[in-house]
């Protein structure tokens, strides 16, 4: 099992916040175990996991044989750590310890789960394609969202895309140059800007994006190959 040495680091330090690849029983035994030694720490109560930028390391990271991304919930200051658990027609399924999930298509967010308020869907093609010419003027956006009636509320947006300079990024030690694009949408009311940081290759090494009004956003950021 190749997730083997990064489950046992995770186990060691009571991580609740990765989830574990591998069959589900594996994945099961992981995420109680980390549960567990939370709640020995207060009587009569569950403590929360720790926020995954106090545990992070370069070395903890350098263990890991699969991807990682380091996700912060910005309304709320809280950090905590996806891996990807499957994939479909080019979009990636990832997973907290907590089952809380974002899907991912070319590093950008296309839906989330388990949050509440989740952004459903979104069609973002013309974005990428926007980060491959450099910018755009008219990128179509459609974001997609559950309603408490069960019903999809469907907004389109036009966004502009603007390759604003470069910037090198220190991901844990390691040096990462990349371009720096704003997506500007505007939507009756819902207006936002998010931002992406490319690498030459076309990799998302971080980006900030927001996920729904009442979710706000979420800054993402690639902590492996």
């Amino acid at each position: 099992m190749t997730m083997q040495p990064l489950r046992k680091t995770l186990a060691a330090l009571a991580l609740t916040v990765l989830a574990a690849c591998g069959n589900q029983q594996e994945s099961n035994t992981l995420l109680v175990a980390g549960q567990a030694a939370f709640d020995v720490l207060r009587p009569g109560g569950r403590t929360p996991p720790p926020d995954a930028r106090q545990v992070l390391s370069p070395a903890l990271i350098a263990q890991s044989d699969t991807s990682a991304l380091l996700v912060v919930q910005l309304d709320q200051n809280q950090g905590f750590t996806v891996i990807p658990e499957a994939a479909n027609r080019g979009t990636v399924q990832w997973r907290s310890g907590d089952d809380r999930g974002l899907l991912r298509r070319d590093g950008i967010i296309v839906g989330t789960r388990g949050f509440g308020h989740d952004l459903y869907t979104a069609d973002v093609a013309a974005l990428d394609a926007a980060f491959d010419a450099g910018g755009a003027a008219d990128a179509l956006r459609v974001n997609r969202f559950l309603t408490p009636e069960g019903k999809i509320d469907t907004v389109d947006m036009i966004c502009a895309v603007r390759l604003t300079g470069t910037e090198t990024l220190n991901i844990y030690g390691k040096l990462k140059r990349t371009r720096v694009f704003e997506e500007d949408c505007r939507a009756g009311g819902g207006d936002f800007v998010n931002r992406y940081w490319v690498e030459a290759n076309g990799t998302v090494r971080k980006s900030i994006e927001r996920i729904s009004p009442e979710l706000g956003a979420f800054e993402i950021t690639r902590l492996t190959e």
